[in-house]
């Protein structure tokens, strides 16, 4: 089919994507949402816990990656009209585990910025004396007064940014990597903290590889899915992966991992000792950009992620208010940019990490479930189908599950209290229909597929009939 013809439309009559991304524009796409600002904090993090061995935390956090993306990319075949598995989940299980699953991403997202702003705050330090703290507030301002006045500027100084970042890790790990041979001393012992420093290593590795669910969203405009879907999400996740490792043996073979494992501003600190001062301060002007970029997307994203649940009255339809001028969700924006610096004021890296850690896994559980009903189901046929389904989504689900206990009690008590203030939420909004909206949630784990009226094709049972029906 000629994919530059025409609108489209899928196989229930409704209008679908143009497939036009070949293999090298997927890819693109899947390295350009991977790398981003995390990576310049996170390596710290994930060392000082790990030591050494968390080059293997990193090759533990490719192998989930690529077991739940694979599983994505087919979940988003099935669902590809909203481009995420929030509708699908809607669809296949029901509006309470939608709530869930949105409440849980938002959590995520907001304790991401915890990191990433701090990191910011830490790496401006390091170049111009100015207090962290505060330069991190100053930062999620800035931002949330662009993304109110002029929000085409920020998408453009994303693009910008990522070219910044990944040069610049791109340009450590070649000239410093070296190093590493020199000073092979800094690799042992290998396991400083044990197999237990691994795993708690291993969410921080993950969190740095996210990203990847980009690929699979954009599932309904790749040309010929069914191969290029797997060579894509495998393509994004290997560069990623062997970068992000170049860069830790790298660091590694500048400074010793205790150094690493206790400073603010790592890869500035490591390259300070291998490249000199100038390597230094191109490395945490690079990072500064990309932090910057990286907690811009969180504020993005999380006000989407509240405008979407308030727009299908999940929430209070107030936060669902769009400005007349600016076309801007307003009320989400400032809502996110409050919890953005709430996190900065109140957060710390290894905390925030940790929290984010859990609920960005436990995001993914929900689409496992999500599509392991809609097989039983016999619902929609997938654009991609995952190789070896009866083994890969049960080690998906075990993977979710392993990196769930790994994020310690920081990240259980943490993520456990934001799923807490969310039922919590719900309760107080309709406490006399909460206990009906948990009944039909759970209703929707067990619904028959019905056809539906306007098309006659299988739709999953929700408390809202016809999930792809425009709203």
């Amino acid at each position: 089919m000629n994919s530059s013809v025409g609108p489209q439309t899928d196989r229930v009559g409704q209008p679908s994507l143009r497939r036009t991304l070949g293999l090298g524009q997927t890819v693109a796409l899947g390295v350009s949402g991977t790398l981003g600002g995390g990576i310049f904090v996170l390596v710290g993090s994930a060392v000082g816990q790990a030591g050494p061995a968390a080059l293997l935390a990193f090759a533990l956090a490719f192998a989930s990656a690529l077991c739940i993306a694979l599983q994505y990319a087919e979940l988003t075949g099935r669902f590809p009209r909203a481009g995420n598995s929030y509708d699908a989940i809607r669809a296949a299980m029901g509006p309470l585990w939608a709530y869930v699953d949105g409440w849980v991403y938002l959590g995520a997202w907001i304790f991401a910025s915890g990191f990433v702003t701090l990191g910011f705050g830490g790496y401006v330090e390091s170049l111009t004396g100015l207090p962290g703290v505060p330069t991190a507030v100053a930062l999620v301002a800035v931002l949330t007064v662009l993304n109110l006045c002029g929000p085409a500027l920020t998408h453009r100084l994303q693009t910008v940014a990522i070219i910044v970042g990944g040069g610049a890790l791109t340009g450590f790990a070649v000239f410093a990597a070296p190093n590493s041979l020199s000073h092979a001393a800094n690799l042992l012992p290998l396991f400083p903290n044990g197999l237990a420093g691994v795993a708690m290593a291993t969410p921080a590795a993950f969190i740095a590889l996210n990203g990847f669910d980009t690929v699979a969203a954009a599932g309904d405009e790749v040309v010929k899915p069914e191969r290029t879907l797997p060579r894509a999400i495998l393509l994004t996740l290997v560069i990623a992966v062997s970068l992000y490792m170049l860069v830790i043996l790298a660091a590694l073979g500048s400074l010793p991992w205790q150094v690493l494992g206790a400073s603010t501003v790592p890869l500035a600190d490591a390259a300070q000792s291998s490249l000199g001062p100038l390597g230094a301060r191109l490395v945490a002007l690079a990072a500064v950009v990309t932090t910057a970029t990286s907690a811009n997307a969180t504020l993005i994203v999380g006000s989407r992620v509240l405008f979407t649940m308030s727009r299908d009255r999940m929430l209070p339809r107030q936060i669902a208010r769009v400005h007349p001028r600016m076309k801007a969700p307003y009320v989400a924006v400032l809502l996110t940019a409050g919890g953005m610096t709430a996190m900065a004021l109140g957060g710390t890296v290894a905390g925030a990490a940790a929290v984010c850690g859990f609920l960005y896994i436990l995001h993914y559980v929900f689409p496992l479930a999500s599509l392991a009903l809609a097989r039983k189901r016999c619902g929609p046929t997938a654009t991609f189908q995952s190789p070896m389904p009866h083994v890969l989504l049960p080690l998906a689900g075990l993977a979710c599950a392993l990196l769930l206990c790994a994020s310690g009690r920081t990240g259980i008590v943490g993520g456990g209290g934001w799923l807490l203030i969310g039922v919590m939420a719900q309760a107080v909004r309709q406490p006399a229909g909460t206990r009906s909206f948990l009944t039909q949630g759970w209703r929707g784990l067990w619904a028959e597929q019905r056809p539906q009226r306007s098309t006659g094709e299988p739709a999953f049972l929700g408390i809202q009939r016809g999930c792809w029906a425009d709203r």
